[in-house]
């Protein structure tokens, strides 16, 4: 059964009631769907940046809907609950796509010798962001009104727009932060400030065991926002650094070569611990934690099974998704998902065309399958605990593609782009449907405003992507900026190609991150897999804005962090994230001119 909506903090507009009687809030407005862009574009540029920095992103809806009120309530002196709602839908819907580009497509920018055409990836990226949506029809009702799943990153944002008074002292408090951010970071990308500070050195650790401090308030404001579970990945760095690198020299499993030159001005010791830290990560660590990630992955399809059967079910009794005045026709996704295989199959074909028509096309159908099989088990996994396994199941997509497609790396990052973002899409306009529900809008204007304006993420984030390319790099090369995902990515595929697959490393791994996950019923696999092969100099700023937020928590409460330090830590990470962009523009046009 449809809510009702909620009367208080709404303001009625001049249109006439609809069928139902309800009162004629404001909801569907020119100005919601504006400010959706614009905030959503904004926060897609700053999010990509931070992804390559920093290895994952953090949800936008919250800073949305805070900017929502301060602008629709502030500026403009109206505004409703339902119309701030949309506002937020919208920005989300166009930035979450950013993870899906920036956990693939930047792969092909580090690998030499590899062809790929930006344009195909970006249509199928697209095309990803519609399908994500559009399967998430026939699952509405099933997850959120049967099983009245939390999604607690949609309750959260649901108190936000409850709130509009609150909001407008939250839109404040994000923009002075986000202000201070922008400034400090422009100071240490001109070099102003230092972007690092190594206290490792001074303590006499090994360059293996790293102790290193990116002054990247992005990261402590991500971390802060994130909370205790963020203490999993600041825990999966140190058992990666600071206890398998030290016990891996101990025992000998890895020894540096005898002769190994020494540049001026460097000790012996220093290039043997430089060399040791190398190779403990690449032939170790890195390979452990991909195979954390892909049995944390795994392990989510086994628990995610059951929602898998529901849904069968549904689609088969016709029970869901039947249309109607609050929701869009699962007909929607029949016509909508045959479309997104036209697509797919023309971006894999002109992306590749040495692969030819029937592959392209096989390997369109397997990619959509697979989109819609981890676009439900994402979607479960969000609504129970507010984790995604995006990355281990884009990997195990990017595999697949290899196979089918004869090795082909340009397709098997287009499919690996598009599942990620169709994924992710799903996840979040899940999380929007359930903040929905609980403040009173209709179904079917959500879910009408993703399918319309999603595609917009995957171009912005894919011309950023090149921005920060072209003007200042990313990758192992680039310490400020090293595309942890796609550097992984990369590893990957190129031990695929060259048959030189740590087989040994992926399966203890993926036995620890299988047993991590189904143990814990969450995604401690994948998150302690991510957490392994991301920089130690962005972990402890992050682990510490967890702590932060614990010890906040205690000393003045949930009430302070949820009003005054989560607006705080997002201004931080918006801020900082924003402040990468405006240095690569300028980096740009410095060299145009």
């Amino acid at each position: 059964m449809t809510q009702p909506r909620p009367a208080p903090n709404l303001v009625p507009s001049k249109h006439m009631p609809d069928e139902a009687g309800l009162p004629p809030y404001r909801e569907v407005t020119v100005a919601a769907m504006i400010l959706g862009i614009a905030v959503g574009v904004l926060l897609t540029a700053a999010m990509t940046y931070a992804g390559l920095v920093i290895g994952f992103v953090v949800p936008a809806s919250a800073i949305a809907a805070i900017l929502g009120w301060g602008l629709l309530r502030g500026v403009l002196r109206k505004g409703s609950v339902v119309e701030n709602n949309i506002n937020q839908t919208v920005a989300s819907a166009i930035n979450n796509t950013a993870a899906g580009v920036i956990f693939t497509f930047p792969a092909l920018f580090l690998m030499e010798g590899v062809t790929f055409n930006p344009w195909a990836i970006g249509a199928a990226a697209m095309a990803g962001a519609a399908l994500g949506a559009l399967f998430i029809i026939p699952l509405r009702k099933q997850m959120i009104e049967l099983e009245r799943l939390r999604f607690p990153s949609g309750m959260a944002v649901a108190e936000i727009l409850r709130s509009p008074g609150a909001g407008m002292r939250k839109s404040a408090l994000l923009g002075v932060a986000t202000l201070v951010a922008l400034g400090f970071s422009l100071l240490t990308d001109f070099g102003v400030i230092p972007k690092t500070v190594d206290l490792g050195t001074p303590l006499g650790l090994p360059a293996y065991m790293p102790f290193v401090w990116a002054l990247m308030l992005l990261s402590v404001g991500a971390g802060f926002i994130t909370g205790r579970i963020g203490l999993v990945v600041l825990a999966g760095g140190v058992l990666a650094h600071w206890v398998i690198a030290p016990m891996v020299v101990g025992l000998g499993w890895i020894e540096a070569p005898a002769d190994l030159p020494v540049p001026d001005g460097m000790t012996s010791r220093a290039v043997v611990e430089g060399w040791l830290a190398a190779n403990i990560f690449s032939q170790i660590i890195r390979p452990l934690g991909i195979g954390l990630l892909i049995g944390g992955a795994l392990a989510g399809v086994i628990l995610a099974a059951p929602m898998i059967f529901a849904a069968f079910r549904s689609l088969k009794a016709g029970g869901v998704g039947t249309g109607g005045r609050d929701e869009l026709s699962v007909n929607w996704m029949y016509t909508g998902v045959s479309l997104a295989v036209v697509v797919v199959c023309a971006a894999a074909f002109f992306g590749d065309p040495d692969i030819g028509l029937p592959r392209a096309l096989l390997t369109a159908i397997i990619g959509v399958l697979w989109m819609w099989l981890a676009g439900v088990i994402v979607a479960q996994c969000a609504g129970m605990t507010d984790w995604s396994p995006v990355s281990g199941l884009a990997l195990l997509a990017v595999t697949v593609v290899l196979i089918v497609s004869g090795g082909s790396v340009g397709l098997a990052v287009l499919i690996g782009a598009a599942v990620c973002v169709a994924i992710a899409q799903g996840a979040d306009m899940m999380a929007d449907l359930r903040t929905g529900h609980l403040v009173g809008s209709r179904p079917v204007k959500q879910q009408t405003m993703q399918l319309a304006l999603a595609w917009i993420g995957p171009a912005i984030s894919v011309l950023t992507v090149y921005l920060i390319w072209q003007t200042v790099k990313f990758g192992p090369e680039n310490p400020d900026i090293p595309a942890p995902q796609a550097a992984t990515l990369q590893a990957m595929i190129e031990a695929v190609r060259g048959g030189a697959v740590p087989v040994d490393k992926y399966a203890v791994g993926a036995l620890v991150g299988a047993i991590l996950t189904l143990g814990t019923g969450g995604g401690l696999g994948v998150l302690v897999g991510l957490s392994m092969y991301l920089p130690m100099a962005f972990i402890l700023p992050y682990g510490l804005g967890c702590v932060i937020s614990i010890c906040t928590e205690k000393a003045v409460g949930k009430t302070w962090n949820r009003e005054t330090g989560i607006p705080i830590a997002a201004g931080l990470l918006v801020g900082g994230a924003l402040a990468g962009v405006v240095f690569s523009i300028y980096k740009l046009f410095e060299t145009a001119l």
